[in-house]
Formats: structure tokens, C-alpha cells, sequence
């Protein structure tokens, strides 16, 4: 099987798991931190991770970024989920549950 065919299982996996809810505030910031820690874990390359997050700073998608922006975009969001919802940040970081 191909690599990007893998890679596909994968995310609809992803998708089923750790679905991306557009609600607003907390609902869309927890999902969405959720969701990249877990496409993260998993080692799922960048062009192929959610482009559901959009950088206000630089009007890119995550799926679009260099491996350096995704990674200050990500510490960013999982600190602002840290700053205004502790126990959704403790509850996401400080599980011990497998991925998948």
C-alpha cells in the first residue's frame, strides 16, 4: 500500500476519533488543540494534518505551514487552552490514553 494511501486510513481514523467540532470558544480551541496533539503523536506529515486552524498572525492554515510555524502555533494554542481552561488542558496532557 502506498504511503499516502496509509496516511489516508490514518486520518479518516483521525477523523472518527477526534473529530473537529466548528463550535466557538473552548468547544473549537479543545478540539482543535486535541486534534493536532494527536495528528502530532502520530507523526502525520504537515500537508496532510487539519487545515481546520488558521493563524490570525499569519492568515495560514496548520496543514500549510513549515514545520517550525506548526510547532509555535501549536505551543501557542495548547498554552492559551492551559491559560483559560486548565482542567481541558490537564485533562487532554495529563491522560495516559493511547492515541489509537
Amino acid at each position: 500500500m502506498a504511503k499516502d494511501e496509509l496516511i489516508k486510513k490514518l486520518l479518516v481514523k483521525l477523523d472518527k476519533k477526534y473529530p473537529l467540532v466548528p463550535h466557538t470558544g473552548v468547544g473549537r480551541l479543545f478540539s482543535t488543540v486535541r486534534r493536532m496533539k494527536a495528528e502530532k503523536e502520530l507523526n502525520v506529515p504537515i500537508s496532510f494534518r487539519t487545515g481546520f486552524a488558521i493563524s490570525v498572525e499569519t492568515g495560514e492554515a496548520a496543514n500549510e505551514m513549515t514545520k517550525r510555524e506548526w510547532e509555535k502555533f501549536y505551543k501557542n494554542l495548547c498554552e492559551q487552552l492551559k491559560r483559560n481552561y486548565p482542567e481541558l488542558h490537564d485533562r487532554l496532557f495529563f491522560e495516559t490514553k493511547k492515541v489509537i
